[in-house]
């Protein structure tokens, strides 16, 4: 994926509750500095009501999306399920990601 971004939108952050879905077709990908983890990827969604989402990637996420071979135009759907934790006790954000590829 490209960086990618429509000029005539104004794009808002999905800072998501447990249990909150987001739905929209890919219109790219970037990146910004963060300043707790440096450079923070983002998946840039179109919605259906036309608006860009920018959506942070972690780690499962990013690795899920090149699983499903997500590409530009295809539509995703990301669920945010909440903080779990792992056997050594660190915390992490629990996702399901299903992609439906265009092609």
């Amino acid at each position: 994926m490209t960086e990618n971004l429509p000029a005539t939108n104004k794009v808002t952050y999905w800072q998501p509750s447990a249990g909150e879905t987001i739905a929209g077709v890919i219109q790219g990908s970037g990146t910004f500095k963060n300043s707790l983890y440096d450079e923070q990827k983002t998946l840039l969604l179109q919605n259906d009501n036309g608006s860009i989402v920018s959506v942070d990637l972690n780690r499962y996420l990013i690795h899920s999306l090149k699983q499903h071979n997500a590409a530009l135009g295809d539509l995703v759907t990301v669920t945010f399920h909440g903080k779990e934790q792992k056997n050594n006790g660190r915390s992490f954000n629990r996702y399901t990601v299903l992609v439906d590829n265009l092609a």
